[in-house]
């Protein structure tokens, strides 16, 4: 599984959102006791807390982190080791027939390449959601401040050239052009 998925990217990657998942738990778990009994749950469009609510909420942050993390990654081993990814590509039944082997190969390693990067983001956002939320809780801040929308940025330009990539490698190609 390890050479399978060390075609797409260096499986010692793996280890940068592990790592970040880890440092979120330890943020949330070692500030947990001294949050008062009320944190921040919602921010606004300009990232001022809207709503607040028990500070349990962080466990809740740390669940779906650790939930999403646990879930790129399986897609992750999956399309690595998947003999035919085309189950795990949604596009029209016309284009995935014709896919050929080098599309399908281009396609399972620029879609896992990008899964990676969404699980590095998402597990860089989650750990940034849970320092603020402890730095506004303890007002030491206001805001979510400018990181924030950065990686909600960066998350939304990933998806999007996943997506624009994929599709220009599975798009059918007319007889004759390359």
């Amino acid at each position: 599984m390890w050479q399978k998925l060390s075609k797409c990217y260096p499986p010692l990657f793996e280890l940068i959102p592990l790592l970040l998942l880890v440092f979120t738990v330890y943020l949330a778990l070692s500030n947990y006791a001294a949050l008062p009994d009320t944190i921040p749950t919602h921010f606004n469009a300009r990232g001022i807390a809207d709503d607040w609510g028990s500070k349990s909420t962080l466990l809740v942050i740390l669940g779906l982190a650790a939930f999403l993390y646990i879930l790129f990654t399986l897609l992750n081993f999956y399309l690595a080791i998947a003999r035919d990814p085309r189950a795990l590509i949604n596009l029209p039944a016309k284009w995935k027939a014709a896919l050929s082997e080098t599309q399908i190969e281009k396609l399972r390693l620029t879609l896992n390449r990008y899964l990676f990067l969404l699980k590095v983001l998402m597990q860089g956002l989650f750990a940034y959601i849970v320092y603020i939320t402890v730095e506004i809780a303890e007002e030491r801040a206001d805001s979510l401040g400018g990181p924030f929308s950065i990686v909600m940025l960066a998350i939304l330009i990933v998806v999007g050239l996943m997506l624009w990539q994929a599709f220009q490698i599975a798009r059918p190609r007319k007889p004759g052009l390359a």
